[in-house]
């Protein structure tokens, strides 16, 4: 009873919430211990570096203010340099992209800046790799390799560095296992949380300016300023009225001061009129343009101010994490063992066809072709299949693999197969390549295997270390994804097939369609 009494109250002890989990340090348990009841975002815990939090529902600053009037233009030039092009010394549109990118960064960082906040040390990678694929559209072969792949990673990389920026990450302001939780406050939460928040601010401004100016009215000095432009605005409006009977004289008596002042009235009448006609264009494109500050501001202002970025809690979410170990020890370790088996006499049994692509040999009845596409896309899918069983397995396993040591003997030697089954699938690639030159979809293919052999590499180091797995996997995907984006791929297919159809390695005749880099 007296236990009971003193853990009456008491939060949760932390989950160990990442698959493939090793032992948690016991200082590491006590910060967690002390830090489960806050919620997500506060002060201190999950909210990152940055200064000036505060869990109340913020308000408006004069900052705040000034940002939801300049986020009406960046909403407009979103779609006037990306679409419209109404800024014809700017090139193309590829062009616009890369302009926009750079700023809409330039003010989220002003915009962080001004509100006191520190942007932690992971945003700057993610800043790079924004600038990077945004950037990237300014070359000659810019957008051209991935398409809207690539456009929409920009968007998303956006969103995704705006949280980094002001430490609203979910799990210590970083990358982690909580990712999913962070693409929906990115994609859903803060932007369709705060949408209407730009007219409130901007309404928060305006009210501002008016105590401002009522205020400068009350005094004494003030009163008389205020006299003295209403003075000054009187003699403009009688210099008009004296014009209009004086103008029409003086281009009677002269006429170069005659065409000079025919000049700009026409000029100006001309502008009216163009003004007038394209009114219907402009209601377009106010259409557009406003939805899109709407959205924008409602995720910067929410990263910057934490308005609805504390919608999960944390001991809610671990609870979630720890209802879903449900499956005993015994059943995991058997599946997981028979699964292996399984590998292990497909592999030998298939060593001739699969592995023959090491040495260069081919199966009775298969060309290069079929032999290194069919393999290839099994191989890709059964290492697909088994990130995924691994996965299931360690999140669903009652006894986690820092308690389970046979658990981590599975998960290496699941890992160690599929890292077989990916090096085949190299071989195979590598054969197809030798054979037929490189294309776009290739070089594609190869890249994500190269992803795939580091993400198994680290399934395996986790067992025996603490490593990061979720964040060195999506860190080391954008590096690839970014480089694909800025490298002269294209270009550097052409080049490699054309030499070796110079150097006679290479039939000319298959390489017809081959030397396109984007066939």
């Amino acid at each position: 009873m007296e236990q009971e009494k003193k853990t009456a109250g008491m939060p949760c002890p932390p989950c160990k919430s990442a698959p493939f989990s090793r032992a948690v340090k016991p200082a590491a348990q006590e910060n967690a211990v002390q830090e489960a009841a806050a919620p997500l975002g506060a002060p201190g815990q999950y909210g990152g570096s940055a200064v000036g939090r505060t869990e109340k529902t913020p308000g408006f600053t004069g900052v705040d203010a000034a940002f939801a009037c300049g986020f009406l233009a960046v909403g407009w030039l979103f779609w006037e340099l990306q679409l419209w092009s109404g800024w014809r010394w700017f090139g193309n549109a590829g062009t616009g992209t890369a302009l926009f990118t750079a700023l809409f960064a330039g003010a989220v960082l002003a915009y962080v800046y001004l509100a006191k906040l520190r942007p932690p040390r992971e945003s700057w990678f993610w800043l790079a790799v924004l600038l990077c694929l945004g950037l990237g559209y300014a070359l000659p072969y810019g957008g051209g390799l991935l398409g809207a792949v690539h456009y929409g990673a920009l968007l998303f990389t956006a969103g995704y560095w705006t949280l980094s920026a002001t430490g609203r990450l979910l799990k210590s302001g970083k990358t982690s296992n909580w990712l999913p939780l962070d693409v929906l406050n990115v994609l859903f939460v803060l932007p369709w949380g705060n949408f209407m928040r730009l007219p409130a601010a901007f309404v928060f401004g305006l009210k501002g300016l008016g105590r401002r100016v009522r205020a400068a009215r009350s005094e004494p000095g003030e009163r008389s300023r205020g006299k003295r432009l209403l003075g000054v605005l009187g003699g403009v409006a009688l210099a008009l009225l004296c014009l209009c009977f004086v103008l029409p004289l003086l281009m009677a008596a002269d006429d170069g001061f005659a065409s000079l002042l025919s000049g700009f009235v026409g000029r100006l009448a001309a502008w009216f009129s163009g003004w007038r006609d394209s009114w219907t264009e402009f209601v377009v494109k106010v259409f557009f343009a406003l939805p899109t500050a709407l959205y924008l501001y409602g995720l910067v202002y929410g990263a910057v101010r934490g308005r609805r970025a504390c919608v999960y809690d944390k001991k809610e979410v671990c609870a979630v994490q720890r209802g879903l170990r449900f499956a005993p020890r015994s059943t995991v370790l058997t599946a997981l063992f028979v699964l292996c088996a399984v590998y292990l006499l497909f592999i030998s049994m298939q060593a001739k066809y699969l592995f023959g692509a090491f040495w260069g040999a081919l199966p009775e009845g298969f060309s290069y072709s079929e032999y290194a596409r069919q393999g290839f896309f099994e191989l890709c899918r059964v290492a697909a299949i088994n990130i995924v069983i691994l996965l299931a397995a360690n999140v669903m396993s009652r006894a986690q693999a820092a308690e389970n040591c046979l658990l981590r003997v599975c998960n290496t030697a699941l890992s160690a197969l599929t890292l077989l089954l990916l090096a085949t699938a190299a071989a195979k690639m590598a054969l197809y390549i030798a054979a037929y030159g490189l294309t776009v979809k290739r070089v594609l293919a190869s890249v994500f295997l190269v992803w795939m052999a580091c993400v198994f590499v680290c399934v395996i180091l986790r067992q025996f270390r603490t490593v990061a797995l979720v964040r060195v996997a999506v860190f080391l995907g954008a590096v690839l994804f970014a480089l694909l984006c800025v490298l002269p791929v294209g270009d550097g297919i052409s080049t490699y097939n054309a030499a070796r159809v110079q150097a006679g390695t290479l039939d000319p005749d298959v390489m017809e369609q081959e030397l396109r880099p984007l066939v």
